[in-house]
């Protein structure tokens, strides 16, 4: 077995050229990227003068007004949604839910609260079950307007169901 020639008092060997070579090529880059920075603060700073002397004193009182506008549509649209906020969905899905029958299952219920119509899709097991759902909602005092607006017959594995979609209106004294 060798020896080993283990020295930490050695002196260590002064970089090759080539290292040299990428020092002063990183140094060199450094560089330019520090003037093409310094230029862009310089140009960003002419270009605020610049938007500070074409702003006229009375642009102050533009965006208020505008900010203004905005508000009153805003104040707009949260009346729009508080007052359909404030219409009674849960007495109409109540009236809705409590008319239901094992026999049909529904899907959906989309609703337009100002207009105060719906529109129900469901699946029953025949078009009698449809026509028997359909026929007691329209006995509901809370529903002035209900009628079928299409039906179609679906294979569901083995069974056969009958898809539908129905309209109706609620009055407005619930």
């Amino acid at each position: 077995m060798h020896a080993l020639a283990i020295n930490f008092v050695q002196q260590r060997r002064f970089a090759s050229p080539l290292g040299l070579l990428l020092l002063a090529a990183g140094i060199v880059a450094m560089g330019v990227v520090t003037l093409d920075y310094v230029d862009a603060l310089d140009e960003l700073d002419r270009v605020e003068l610049r938007q500070a002397r074409v702003k006229s004193p009375g642009d102050a009182a533009r965006p208020l007004a505008g900010a203004a506008a905005l508000v009153r549509t805003d104040a707009k649209a949260i009346d729009v949604v508080a007052g359909q906020l404030g219409l009674p969905w849960d007495a109409v899905l109540r009236e809705i839910e409590s008319r239901s029958d094992p026999a049909v299952a529904l899907l959906s219920v989309e609703a337009q609260g100002q207009a105060r119509t719906m529109r129900i899709s469901g699946e029953a097991k025949t078009m009698a079950d449809v026509v028997a759902y359909v026929g007691r909602l329209r006995e509901s005092p809370r529903l002035t307007s209900v009628f079928l607006s299409g039906h179609d017959e679906k294979q569901a594995g083995a069974v056969t169901v009958v898809r539908f979609s129905l309209d109706a209106k609620w009055s407005g004294r619930l």
